[in-house]
């Protein structure tokens, strides 16, 4: 019985309380909501493998970014060796793997929201070359 008095007594004073805020009549009267919504970007896919016997690896990536400030898609990969070449085709656009292991994919201006089709292409593998991919907000 205590609990109910109390919550009846809550919404008492919160009509009360409300009633007296909003007891000015001028018809300006207006009320100002901002909101502030966080920075949110990732990017998800799995690593895209080429196997030192084959020349070529595809796959998807889902890219999710809602800054209007922009962001770049890097590769990491193992260092190339001496003669090996690789490059990756992202949405579109195409790069030369660099053989430090680090390299730059894509620049996006804007939010993005979907899925986007890669493909590595290599040349003269010794080994196996896993490509992951990340992004990093300008």
């Amino acid at each position: 019985m205590r609990t109910c008095i109390s919550i009846t007594a809550l919404f008492i004073a919160a009509g009360v309380l409300s009633t007296t805020a909003h007891g000015n009549t001028d018809a300006n009267t207006g009320v100002q909501i901002s909101l502030v919504v966080p920075e949110v970007c990732q990017i998800e896919s799995s690593a895209i493998t080429v196997d030192a016997s084959g020349e070529s690896a595809s796959g998807t990536v889902f890219e999710m970014c809602n800054t209007g400030r922009g962001f770049r898609v890097i590769a990491s990969h193992r260092a190339l060796i001496g003669g090996e070449q690789a490059q990756i085709t992202y949405d579109g656009e195409i790069r030369q793997l660099d053989s430090s292991g680090f390299s730059d994919v894509a620049y996006r201006s804007g939010p993005m929201l979907g899925d986007v089709p890669v493909t590595i292409q290599t040349n003269g593998l010794v080994q196996n070359l896993s490509v992951s991919l990340g992004l990093t907000i300008i």
